[in-house]
């Protein structure tokens, strides 16, 4: 399985690095341009109380529009015909192609709607926090309507039976850093399942050494506190996600977006919306996504010397 074949995908948020020195941090990312999602980070705004306006976050999407692969809309949870008029504004207003949003609080014909306008790319929001005994269906239902007419991108959507199940184009998830924040490996099998187990829990780093070898790490690097570093979780974790998803890519096989005059990834100069499916690494740390991009990126190096 080749974790390292894609390019380093991260979503990045404007309520995090709206006010941080962003072209700075990308700079730092050693594998070149990458595929940087831009996300308004309307849930994490409202979560920390922050307030958020469309024209700043307009004049982000202005100033790193050469930098991001795509960015998104600045959505109004509980508020679709909000999130609409903002949709419209960013278009109409500050020249933007964002990405629209449909939340599973909004009613059927506002996904009706962006789909009678020609949206072939919408991203699906607020999937966190229902009961998979609600989601299944509700994501069923969207997958179902849209079908033939538009791919979807999941909002914190890592929830391993939901990615098994439906072809999303592309989602993203901060699960990632999980391991590397609580202490916990998080390894993925080829086959398409995935093993944890405590730092320094030094029998189960024996019994899943290969398999620690297959995500391009030592072993005892997670033996005790003194061989423990940081960086090298953040890589793991990293691979991690990168089996899992060319583990998706394979189960779902080629992902693409259908034709229509509103493709936030062809805006511009730029002609191309590779297949999916993408995933995106969310996080907030400037530190750990440089430790991740250059991780990936010497893994790859060392690859491609062999």
């Amino acid at each position: 399985m080749n974790a390292t074949g894609q390019p380093f995908k991260v979503l990045c948020s404007y309520a995090y690095f709206g006010t941080r020195k962003f072209g700075v941090m990308l700079d730092r990312f050693p594998t070149g341009r990458g595929m940087v999602f831009g996300d308004s980070g309307a849930h994490s705004a409202r979560t920390l109380g922050l307030h958020l306006t469309l024209e700043d976050y307009a004049a982000w999407c202005h100033e790193y529009d050469d930098r991001l692969t795509l960015y998104s809309n600045l959505d109004v949870i509980g508020a679709p015909e909000a999130t609409w008029n903002n949709q419209q504004a960013l278009e109409q207003h500050h020249g933007l192609q964002p990405l629209p949003v449909f939340h599973t609080s909004a009613p059927w014909h506002y996904l009706e709607r962006y789909l009678d306008h020609g949206y072939t790319y919408i991203a699906l929001g607020k999937l966190l926090g229902n009961p998979l005994s609600a989601l299944l269906p509700w994501l069923a239902k969207a997958f179902k309507i849209a079908d033939g007419r538009a791919v979807f991108h999941g909002f914190g959507m890592t929830v391993w039976q939901v990615l098994r199940e439906f072809p999303f184009y592309s989602v993203d998830s901060s699960t990632w850093s999980a391991s590397f924040r609580f202490g916990r490996l998080a390894l993925f099998q080829d086959e398409g399942t995935w093993t944890g187990f405590r730092f320094r829990d030094r029998a189960a780093l024996l019994q899943h050494r290969d398999l620690i070898r297959a995500h391009h790490t030592d072993p005892m690097a997670f033996a005790s506190r003194a061989s423990y570093s940081k960086a090298d979780a953040v890589v793991l974790a990293a691979v991690a996600w990168r089996r899992a998803e060319e583990y998706l890519r394979a189960r779902h096989g080629p992902i693409t977006i259908p034709p229509g005059p509103h493709n936030p990834l062809q805006r511009g100069s730029r002609n191309t919306a590779p297949p999916g499916l993408h995933l995106y690494l969310a996080e907030g740390t400037t530190t750990n996504l440089v430790r991740a991009s250059k991780g990936l990126h010497a893994i790859r190096e060392k690859e491609a010397s062999r």
